[in-house]
């Protein structure tokens, strides 16, 4: 299983959840009338919270001596793995003290700014993540742009989607801008998927990228339309999500392995 690598799957595709989630509730709040109540949009934070933390947790799994962690930050101005330390550290700092501002109901202001700065800093990580890939110009699988149009549509898709079937499942309204968010993130998701298997060496053969098709892409467009119709039940979507979420698990599997199997690959 080691080239899965499956401590930086679950790291890169939760914390991409967590971003893409955080921009969703934000864009949802900032409507005229916000999607969530101040009472739900304190069980949304919490979600929102708990997967970005999760994920980051998941990359300690991935150091073989954890407590030398702090020494990453000696390479800041030349390692990009350097900087996705920093930028993850400052996501987690902010996205915290945004979900505490949420729950002692703070001014709404000082709420929104919180979140959009958590939200750009966000935006950041991910391309600092895409960026530790991108660079290895030896792994045309990963010296593409389809890899950052992968992460940002995981963002995109997953955190779009899930924000989506909260409101359904507390009976708020679906608003457009999340449903275009959700949009978004299936475009993105199946344009990374087009560039990367045009490139050689791809494995397309792979019950990975199926599993991804047909979890992240036709999943991801039948609960849509479910959704934007109303004719969805809310443990439906929760399984829906579910399965969106092995999809993107499956694509990062084979994103990794594509090139980690092949060693020697540095």
């Amino acid at each position: 299983m080691e080239q899965f690598e499956l401590p930086l799957v679950f790291f890169t595709v939760l914390t991409q959840w967590g971003i893409g989630a955080l921009l969703a509730v934000i864009a949802g709040q900032q409507r005229a009338t916000p999607v969530f109540s101040r009472h739900t949009v304190k069980r949304v934070a919490l979600f929102v919270w708990l997967i970005t933390v999760l994920g980051s947790l998941a990359s300690i799994a991935h150091l073989g001596a954890p407590v030398g962690a702090p020494r990453a930050l000696y390479g800041l101005a030349h390692s990009w793995l350097s900087r996705e330390v920093v930028a993850f550290f400052v996501l987690n700092a902010l996205t915290t003290l945004w979900l505490l501002l949420v729950w002692i109901n703070a001014n709404e202001k000082r709420v929104t700014l919180v979140g959009m700065a958590a939200v750009a800093v966000g935006i950041i990580a991910i391309l600092v993540s895409s960026q530790v890939y991108y660079q290895m110009i030896l792994h045309p699988l990963w010296h593409s742009a389809a890899t950052q149009i992968a992460f940002i549509g995981c963002a995109m898709l997953l955190g779009f989607i899930s924000i989506a079937v909260f409101a359904n499942l507390w009976g708020c309204e679906v608003a457009r801008r999340l449903q275009v968010g959700v949009i978004a993130g299936l475009v993105l998701v199946a344009c990374g998927l087009v560039w990367r298997y045009r490139i050689t060496g791809a494995d397309a053969a792979s019950p990975l990228l199926w599993w991804q098709l047909l979890a992240s892409i036709v999943t991801g467009a039948a609960l849509f339309t479910l959704l934007r119709h109303g004719k969805l039940s809310p443990w439906a979507g929760v399984l829906a999500v579910t399965l969106i979420f092995t999809g993107e698990i499956a694509g990062r599997m084979l994103f990794y392995s594509n090139v980690m199997s092949g060693a020697p690959w540095f």
